[in-house]
């Protein structure tokens, strides 16, 4: 009995884990004639931050729910960014960035949407359509 209640509690712990509070992931986009650019960034405690070039300003644009926070931060987890090496530049590029203070940044950048991987167009495009909503 007392093995049991020990296993559950170390898997409750487990099972519980929460995402560090400096980790953050990234997804924008920008180039082209004006060279505008403009990012999304979801934070640990949910918060989607909206950044301009164009004005220069930061501003809180929604808040995610724990469980959709946690469902990106593992979506993100199992792309490996931290295996990519794709860095390409052209006239209108997009990217997506993880990172978590200065323990590690990662980044993957395209400009034709041929040129990437399936899972991270997913990836990229659900976080646009759950700020869209």
């Amino acid at each position: 009995m007392k093995k049991l209640i020990l296993f559950s509690f170390i898997f409750g712990a487990f099972a519980c884990k929460t995402i560090p509070k400096e980790q953050e992931i990234t997804v924008g986009s920008g180039g082209g004639f004006a060279n505008l650019w403009q990012s999304y960034t979801i934070k640990s405690s949910g918060e989607i931050l909206y950044r301009s070039n164009k004005t220069d300003s930061v501003k809180v644009i929604t808040k995610l729910t724990k469980a959709q926070t946690k469902e990106f931060f593992s979506a993100i987890k199992k792309i490996r960014l931290d295996s990519l090496t794709q860095y390409e530049t052209g006239n209108m590029n997009y990217y997506i960035a993880f990172s978590e203070g200065k323990k590690f940044s990662y980044k993957t950048q395209w400009t034709n949407p041929k040129s990437v991987s399936d899972s991270i167009k997913t990836f990229y495009h659900s976080v646009l359509e759950k700020i869209n909503k």
